[in-house]
């Protein structure tokens, strides 16, 4: 069987989207799929600077030029005629409301899946324009996501889309590399934040949290800087604050920030499910999160987390919560008892038994 997988980016621009991505594609490869991922040439600052065709670990890489762009967005009239030109069987595109989401819908003779990756985000964190392109989409082109067989990644995405666009999806979450799961804790020196420093992650309330805190442990930051990187290292600088911005990190500097943590925490009030959390958990690590999504998906409050609202002032209170001794080893232990659940030695077969039904009834 053939697959195509069509992606805003791939390797080596890294996110939770395209660590799905990649994945998916090299499990699919180690099955005996012939798998192809079409993606466009540029990074998330739209710079075009990847080999136009490239194989890695058995999966087929094209990069098409792009026509048109608009923050992460991009169109390519090549689009279609690639995908044609592949004579896929399944072509499983992804992330709601970018331009190929509207041009593969339209190709008739494959079967087309959707993987939206949840992308419902507030007024607040999207800013006014992007939020109205985004009620428009929904709005004008409720159509074209019935055209595909769907798949969320929490309960959450899957409610909404029935609600919003009454489609049934097959709730399919994100997973964790196994590796995770055999990693130890080495301490909790610090808290920590992994992630793109952007308006939608509220980096900026988690550093007025800190400081409203008092916590003597420090804060690391690190992620990709996605425009908040000079306003984030002056807010440091001016208040005064023990918190590292490290930059984007590597897979072993990261597994090493996290197993030093005290507690992972994500401060955007909405996540479609947040990776990171749940990396953190299978190490035995708990979270602090904020709002209402995913997030209270990969990290159950109670459970695996303590859930605060969208204020620094509440945010604060929860590091205060997690400086107990007792609340962190309750959620401790919560927290790699639930992550066993996201393993991709158990994710990954899901998506075998879905595509092969979707065949099945061709």
């Amino acid at each position: 069987m053939k697959v195509v997988q069509v992606a805003p980016f791939y390797y080596p621009v890294m996110g939770g989207v395209e660590k799905v991505v990649k994945d998916l594609s090299e499990f699919l490869s180690s099955r005996g799929f012939e798998v192809v991922v079409i993606t466009y040439n540029r990074d998330r600052r739209g710079v075009s600077k990847f080999k136009h065709f490239e194989e890695l670990n058995g999966i087929k890489i094209l990069r098409i030029r792009p026509k048109l762009t608009w923050s992460h967005g991009s169109y390519s009239p090549e689009l279609v005629t690639k995908v044609k030109e592949s004579r896929a069987d399944i072509v499983h595109v992804h992330v709601w409301r970018h331009p190929h989401v509207f041009q593969i819908a339209k190709m008739e003779g494959i079967i087309k899946v959707l993987h939206p990756h949840s992308p419902f985000y507030s007024l607040k964190q999207s800013g006014i324009i992007n939020w109205t392109y985004y009620r428009i989409v929904d709005t004008l082109f409720r159509n074209t996501i019935r055209q595909y067989k769907l798949i969320s990644i929490t309960p959450f995405e899957k409610i909404k889309l029935e609600r919003k666009f009454k489609v049934q999806s097959k709730l399919i979450p994100n997973g964790v590399d196994d590796l995770f799961f055999s990693i130890s804790k080495r301490g909790d020196e610090h808290y920590l934040y992994l992630g793109r420093l952007s308006r939608e992650k509220n980096v900026v309330s988690l550093l007025k949290a800190y400081e409203l805190s008092g916590t003597d442990r420090p804060l690391i930051l690190a992620g990709p800087d996605n425009g908040l990187g000079k306003r984030i290292t002056k807010l440091v600088y001016k208040r005064k604050l023990n918190v590292k911005y490290v930059g984007q990190v590597d897979d072993a500097t990261k597994i090493e920030l996290l197993r030093r943590s005290r507690a992972v925490i994500n401060p955007s009030p909405y996540e479609g499910l947040g990776l990171t959390l749940l990396e953190g958990e299978a190490m035995g690590i708990p979270s602090i999160i904020v709002g209402h999504g995913g997030q209270e998906f990969a990290s159950p409050p109670g459970v695996s987390s303590i859930r605060t609202e969208d204020s620094p002032e509440a945010l604060a209170e929860g590091l205060r919560s997690m400086e107990d001794d007792v609340i962190h080893s309750k959620l401790s232990a919560g927290a790699r008892s639930w992550a066993e659940n996201f393993k991709l030695s158990v994710v990954l077969p899901m998506y075998l038994e879905f595509y092969s039904n979707l065949y099945q009834r061709a």
